[in-house]
């Protein structure tokens, strides 16, 4: 018969012992005093929309938002290069992609160096599409533009790209 003595075993101390009672499967992993209700969750949202819109200065504004639309409806029309300036000058350029590669149609040709600049900068974080896409737009426009300068500004840019 085998004699279990009590001096032969390692006796736990007291913090070891309620660590293995937190380890319970039994005992809840997260006791969270405070539960994330979907409404709070919304309100976090619309608290950090806020924030940015706060940031983002006159950019953020639904005036902006406006404008910029109208710039997607104007695009082709005669009317195009009055909203553009305007844009430009209440605004300054864009800076997501999509709107700045429309202002590539401005007539104004200091402003498409400006924007063909900027677009450079975001080239290699486009897609495949948008990176050919705006390659192609800059071919044709080298072809078709009367200006020397910036028909050796877009040859040197599609070089770098």
């Amino acid at each position: 018969m085998i004699n279990y003595d009590e001096d032969d075993r390692e006796k736990l101390s007291w913090r070891e012992i309620d660590r293995q009672k937190d380890k319970s499967k039994h005992a809840s992993q997260e006791k969270s005093v405070f539960k994330k209700s979907k409404r709070s969750e919304w309100i976090q949202k619309q608290y950090r929309k806020e924030a940015e819109k706060l940031f983002m200065g006159k950019k953020g504004t639904l005036e902006y938002k406006k404008a910029r639309n109208e710039l997607y409806h104007r695009h082709g029309t005669p009317k195009f290069p009055a909203i553009a300036k305007k844009f430009i000058q209440e605004y300054g350029l864009p800076d997501d992609w999509d709107t700045l590669s429309l202002f590539l149609d401005h007539k104004d040709v200091g402003t498409v160096k400006e924007v063909i600049l900027k677009l450079k900068s975001h080239y290699r974080e486009r897609s495949l599409t948008a990176m050919q896409g705006f390659r192609a737009k800059l071919e044709i426009i080298a072809m078709t533009t009367a200006d020397k300068g910036l028909r050796e500004i877009i040859q040197e840019v599609i070089k770098e790209l």
